[in-house]
């Protein structure tokens, strides 16, 4: 099922259904969920705990820097992930923002060449943690050109699409008003970024947006930048992640099993129904599990039939959450699931 969307309005209105047929993009999205993260990343080479999630064919690796880098020992256990994922699709990073020769510099650095291509990852996408969502006063210029040749070695190395990793999840950044992304000069430099790098990742977790983010306007705010990413024709990528995560007495962040008040699920859910109800869509979907660092937590990732692990969450996903596409004529799309599956119950159970 789809609904069309004109793709010159951030903010459609009406938004009927079309039939599944008259859009044939909606049968070729290939791989638009990502799974990943760095909570219990090292458990992604038992494919046979996901396979369900593996048979959507919707399916691809989120290659986290970090995970990626904790993976290379011990010997093999990258390798194993790869054959786990093997035909699914080229795969997504999460990467910093450094320099430009972090991509070009030959392996013997230990930078990009070693730690991905020598490793035989080869992502096509990729979305950066920028070091700042605005530019300093008299700054804009020299940050964007910085951005601009980080972009273009990404692109020397087959990364087609670079996005900055926005949310105004700091208290003190703008959010009230209309279309404040779209408009407020603090957010330029994150404009250009993503018109630059033809894409946006959104890092906003369920809990937290449903909580209401970090004050008035976030909702707003995040779904009217969703809005603009998509009439802008770029790839909207959004980042879901179970946030917060506990610490004990001691300060040390607890284990999945540990987490007994998650509702990682149940709160995906919800911000799935919100958005769609909203018209504000994302072209993609990354369950990236970044608060839970220990990769050998393998709980927090597998199997996909336990309530709150990310592969749980990547399958209610892959059976339930529209995309947004360009279909004919750059027409808007957004490619809606089965009728009468978004508000399915998921089939897991608690862990």
């Amino acid at each position: 099922m789809t609904a069309a969307i004109p793709a010159a309005h951030a903010a459609p209105q009406g938004n009927p259904a079309g039939d599944a047929g008259q859009y044939g993009v909606c049968s070729k999205l290939g791989e638009y969920i990502f799974v990943g993260g760095t909570g219990g990343f090292d458990a992604l080479r038992q494919g046979d705990l996901f396979e369900e999630l593996l048979k959507t064919g919707h399916v691809g690796l989120y290659e986290h820097a970090n995970a990626i880098s904790a993976a290379e020992n011990p010997p093999g256990l990258l390798t194993a992930i790869e054959r786990v994922f093997r035909g699914t699709g080229p795969g997504e990073a999460e990467l910093g923002q450094v320099g430009w020769n972090y991509f070009t510099l030959p392996p013997s650095y230990g930078y990009y060449q070693s730690l991905y291509i020598q490793n035989g990852l080869s992502p096509s996408e990729a979305n950066v943690n920028t070091p700042s969502d605005s530019a300093a006063p008299g700054q804009l210029e020299e940050d964007l050109n910085k951005w601009k040749a980080y972009v273009d070695a990404a692109r020397s190395v087959d990364i087609k699409s670079v996005a900055p990793v926005v949310g105004p999840n700091d208290p003190d950044e703008p959010k009230l008003g209309e279309n404040v992304f779209a408009t407020n000069p603090f957010y330029e430099l994150e404009r250009d970024e993503a018109l630059y790098g033809r894409a946006i990742a959104f890092d906003v977790p369920p809990n937290f947006f449903l909580s209401g983010g970090s004050g008035p306007g976030y909702e707003k705010f995040v779904v009217q930048a969703i809005q603009w990413g998509n009439a802008h024709g770029l790839r909207t990528t959004m980042l879901v992640s179970p946030y917060p995560w506990p610490t004990n007495a001691a300060g040390r962040l607890e284990t999945f099993r540990q987490f007994t008040d998650n509702t990682f699920s149940r709160d995906t859910q919800d911000f799935v129904n919100r958005l769609r109800a909203e018209h504000a869509v994302p072209s993609e979907w990354a369950v990236d599990n970044y608060e839970d660092t220990y990769p050998h937590d393998a709980p927090a990732m597998v199997p996909e039939t336990v309530r709150n692990t990310t592969t749980e969450v990547g399958l209610w996903l892959a059976r339930n959450a529209p995309v947004y596409a360009h279909g004919d004529d750059a027409e808007g799309v957004i490619c809606l699931p089965p009728a009468g599956s978004l508000n399915a119950e998921p089939l897991a159970t608690q862990p």
